[in-house]
């Protein structure tokens, strides 16, 4: 996070907005990847654990922390919200792993390779039932951190 925040202070003039939203954790997303996988039965489960998705989502206490260290910034808004379309009535599973796609897909292709990743990806997609039980379940409680900084 200092990195993203000093290098960012960089670019952002002063007295510039910038907004992060992060989610507070999508690991069980990537684990319904990691299924989907692991359905196609082609790949030695080593390569599937060898598979790293480097990812960081701070709490709002790891945050103001991290900005309150860097000294560039101010919390202008933190808060915790919900990934909650106000447009869609209910959160779309097969959306959301369409966006996930988009995040995710060159690790999975640099990895797997393009055909695996294809296959994998098409099969996560199809096992939006179960994904739409969890995002019930945990999208009914306020799980992305939202957070205005003002370059001081």
């Amino acid at each position: 996070m200092e990195m993203l925040l000093n290098a960012r202070a960089e670019e952002i003039v002063e007295g510039g907005m910038m907004v992060i939203i992060s989610p507070q954790s999508s690991e069980c997303l990537v684990k319904f990847f990691g299924s989907s996988l692991m359905d196609l039965g082609k790949l030695d489960e080593s390569l599937v654990d060898s598979f790293n998705v480097p990812t960081y989502f701070p709490s709002p206490k790891d945050m103001i922390k991290a900005v309150e260290k860097n000294n560039y910034f101010s919390i202008e808004r933190i808060e915790l919200t919900y990934p909650k379309s106000k447009l869609v009535e209910k959160a779309d599973a097969k959306t959301l792993m369409i966006n996930l796609r988009a995040v995710l897909e060159v690790l999975f292709v640099n990895h797997f390779g393009s055909e695996i990743a294809e296959e994998a990806f098409t099969r996560t997609i199809l096992k939006s039932d179960e994904i739409s039980t969890w995002m019930k379940t945990n999208y009914q409680k306020a799980c992305q951190l939202f957070v205005a900084l003002k370059h001081k």
